[in-house]
């Protein structure tokens, strides 16, 4: 393309960013028409005019269809991020918390408060106060009290991006307050726009509670200028992109005096991203942190996905952390309103002991989800690290930058190019070319489960190969360039698949591969020593991560959906003895090592001395019975008791989903989806927990 070209392109992306922002100002200026009139309305021209100064733009735009004016100023403020674009809301951090995950927040926070002071002399701050939920809330609360509502009031400050959201929280709480209210100009002194990251005077407040955005800082100019202003002021947010609702947890410690107290809601991530560990570390090393009580979106609290996972913090400025009650996966905002919520109370030292590396909080359903994870621990070893039993790399190749490097198969394969019974494509007069391993091409101790049919990337599609060596993969790399660093690998490894879920049928999806290249949809291990049977430690090590107790282990710990070095960098392995791990991995070999041009695997086992001949195991139900073993094998060393394995497979017996959408918490986790289309007593939980039984 030539440099005009480039030129007209890039003013035409200019004109259509620019016009799209004009279009969502233009969208914010007839919301706001709208709400002045109907706060004029219920009020006086006056105060809406003083709330909501006429902006320019609205000159130019048209008004709002016609619709019924809502009852309530706390419905306006409802109604208002319904009316902007959705890039609006999401820039304004405009989602309307309800007031049922509200309230309880507000009431743990502020009850200590209350019982040990003064309630007049309180000062209470939202600074992201959105339409005002949090301190409505809290003025309910406090009126509970004795206090007149007026007086009330005045304890409550807070401050929003969007003015006009913080208009309508103004006049929520002037409404809420009845007769004894005060002018809503003067309540909305305190009540205001502005930014509650610089704005408001530090170490000043009694308590914070607010739900702040939950959006990374927006890119363009103005975003990295706030950026850079804003950086050197949080000393918590880890090294990658800003995200707003850390700012804001850091900000509610900056904004409390010693003893204050915060009741925030917050993403998933804080309990278990990378990023968020600095955080992590402030609330339990410089806070009494009291509550992390979490909640899937199944019931739709908030207007978005319904797989999203938030939860409500709760705790002190000042001291340290010794135990957090906590409980995740509830969806039912009742159950953070009963008086005695149920949770688990998760210690300082186990946090340490089980997540020693990332600080990441393991998702326990249960005082026992602890007692056979610090089992399980008591006499492993590290999977990765200095004394980790492996080295991991997500892939040899990334998918997006190492593009150049890929050839698609069907274009080899239409030039001449064909798989040969080793698994390489040859074309005479060409150099070889090795297939591209992907996450989709294997499964649980199986090397070819995907076949590539059509696409890439998210419109890839992949289907069950029509043989067992009918060895399709998206993408072929060149063999020479791999071939020239073989000395420098193993002469196997083991692959994990990246992109996972605590929630999929299995999370842990592990296989044994000879050594082929891998693109960063596998994590790729390789023994850490010089070992002198190196294969046996690789394929035991496959056994084991392809567990089920391996498995359970790994999904109370992933919280998002990339199994990484950071999920992993705190999982254990058992130690095992010769005779354990040699088994292991003859199950494993029998069960990955099925190709036709696997033979270097069976020759290197035998070679080491741990087996003497090829038995590739493919009939399913012989799979079956190897798949029973390794599990029995890999409990047996984590020290897990018939009991143990009870507690990790409960569930599998549920006969319905409907029957296991009413169980107890820990049953979303669980492996009830394993082997589903066998009858209940055969699928592979309820076989290991048999095979345990009678051990």
């Amino acid at each position: 393309m030539s440099a005009h070209a480039d030129l007209v392109t890039s003013v035409g992306d200019a004109r259509r960013v620019k016009g799209h922002a004009a279009g969502l100002h233009r969208r914010w200026a007839s919301a706001r028409r709208f709400l002045r009139s109907a706060i004029a309305a219920r009020t006086s021209a006056a105060v809406a005019d003083t709330l909501l100064p006429i902006d320019a733009a609205e000159a130019h735009t048209p008004p709002l269809p016609e619709r019924p004016l809502p009852d309530t100023f706390a419905a306006l403020a409802i109604t208002y991020p319904t009316l902007l674009a959705v890039d609006q809301r999401k820039q304004r951090g405009a989602w309307f918390t309800p007031l049922e995950l509200a309230e309880p927040t507000v009431a743990r926070t502020l009850a200590p408060l209350l019982r040990n002071g003064d309630p007049s002399r309180l000062r209470i701050c939202d600074p992201a106060v959105g339409g005002g939920t949090f301190l409505l809330g809290a003025l309910r609360t406090l009126t509970t009290t004795g206090l007149r509502a007026r007086d009330a009031v005045t304890c409550l400050h807070g401050v929003d991006l969007d003015s006009t959201a913080a208009a309508l929280a103004a006049l929520a709480l002037f409404e809420a307050c009845g007769d004894d209210a005060p002018d809503p100009i003067d309540l909305a002194t305190h009540i205001r726009a502005g930014d509650g990251l610089i704005d408001l005077e530090p170490a000043s407040f009694d308590a914070v509670l607010t739900n702040p955005p939950w959006e990374t800082m927006q890119s363009g100019e103005d975003a990295a200028a706030r950026v850079a202003r804003l950086r050197p002021h949080f000393l918590h947010q880890g090294r990658g992109k800003l995200f707003t609702y850390r700012l804001f947890v850091e900000r509610a410690h900056q904004l409390l005096r010693p003893g204050g107290r915060f009741g925030l809601i917050v993403p998933a991530s804080l309990w278990f991203d990378r990023e968020a560990e600095p955080l992590r570390r402030l609330l339990l090393e410089q806070c009494e942190w009291e509550w992390l009580f979490g909640f899937e979106n199944r019931k739709r609290i908030f207007a978005i996905d319904n797989r999203y996972r938030f939860a409500a913090i709760v705790g002190t400025k000042g001291g340290t952390t010794a135990c957090v009650a906590t409980a995740f996966g509830r969806f039912d905002v009742a159950d953070w309103a009963a008086e005695a919520p149920a949770h688990t109370r998760y210690g300082r030292a186990e946090l340490q002991a089980l997540s020693p590396h990332s600080g990441a909080f393991v998702e326990v359903d249960d005082r026992r989800d602890l007692e056979v994870l610090r089992r399980m621990h008591a006499d492993s070893r590290p999977l990765l690290g200095r004394d980790g039993a492996f080295v991991w790399r997500q892939g040899d190749f990334n998918m997006t930058s190492d593009r150049e490097h890929f050839v698609a198969r069907s274009g080899a394969e239409a030039q001449g190019y064909r798989r040969c019974g080793d698994g390489v494509w040859r074309r005479p007069g060409h150099d070889d070319l090795l297939p591209l391993y992907q996450g989709a091409m294997v499964y649980d101790l199986h090397p070819n489960t995907g076949a590539h049919v059509r696409g890439t990337g998210h419109g890839t599609a992949w289907e069950t190969p029509a043989a067992i060596d009918d060895l399709r993969p998206a993408w072929l790399v060149a063999a020479g360039p791999w071939r020239s660093r073989a000395l420098q690998r193993a002469r196997a490894r083991i692959v994990l698949r990246a992109l996972s879920n605590a929630t999929n049928e299995r999370t842990a999806v592990a296989c044994l591969l000879p050594d082929v290249p891998c693109g960063n949809s596998l994590g790729v291990f390789e023994p850490r020593l010089h070992l002198h049977a190196p294969l046996r430690a690789i394929a035991a090590g496959a056994a084991l991560l392809s567990s089920l107790a391996f498995d359970w282990a790994v999904r109370l710990r992933l919280g998002g959906t990339n199994l990484n070095g950071f999920v992993l960098a705190d999982c254990v392995l058992p130690r095992l003895d010769a005779a354990t791990e040699s088994e292991l991995a003859a199950i494993a070999l029998r069960l990955c090592a099925v190709l036709p041009w696997h033979g270097p695997l069976w020759q290197q086992a035998s070679d080491e001395g741990w087996i003497a001949a090829s038995e590739p195991a493919v009939e399913p139900q012989q799979r079956r019975e190897l798949a029973t073993r390794i599990d029995l094998l890999t409990g047996r060393a984590f020290g897990l008791t018939a009991d143990d394995v009870a507690w990790i497979v409960r569930g599998c017996g549920l006969p319905s989903p409907a029957a296991r959408r009413s169980a107890p918490a820990g049953h979303g986790k669980g492996f009830w989806r394993v082997e589903r289309e066998l009858p209940r007593e055969q699928r592979r939980p309820c076989r290991w927990l048999a095979a345990a039984s009678q051990a």
